[in-house]
C-alpha cells in the first residue's frame, strides 16, 4: 500500500466562490484529519460528526482551534489536513 502524504486543504480544493474553504467544499473521497503542531502525531476525523455538529457551512480554519491532540494534549496550532484517500 502506497504511503500518503498529508495535503493541505488548499491543495485539493482549487477554487470557491468567496475564497473560503468550508467542510462541503472537500470532496467526499478525501479522508479529513488534525496534525498536531508539537509532537507531529496525526489523528483522523469523523467528518460526518463534524457536519453533524457544526454544519457543512462550518471553516476547517474554525474547526482547528477546537481541536486537541491525545498524544500531547496540545490545544495550540493544530490543524486539519487530508490524511489519505478513498478510491474514486
Amino acid at each position: 500500500m502506497r504511503q500518503f502524504k498529508p495535503l493541505h486543504l488548499s491543495e485539493v480544493v482549487f477554487s470557491t466562490r468567496d475564497g473560503v474553504i468550508r467542510l462541503k467544499d472537500i470532496d467526499h473521497y478525501y479522508v479529513l484529519g488534525a496534525v498536531c503542531r508539537r509532537c507531529k502525531s496525526i489523528g483522523e476525523l469523523d467528518r460526518k460528526a463534524l457536519e453533524r455538529r457544526y454544519g457543512r457551512d462550518a471553516m476547517p480554519a474554525d474547526l482547528s482551534k477546537r481541536l486537541k491532540c491525545r498524544s500531547c494534549q496540545n490545544t495550540r496550532g493544530n490543524i486539519i489536513m487530508v490524511i489519505n484517500q478513498w478510491p474514486r
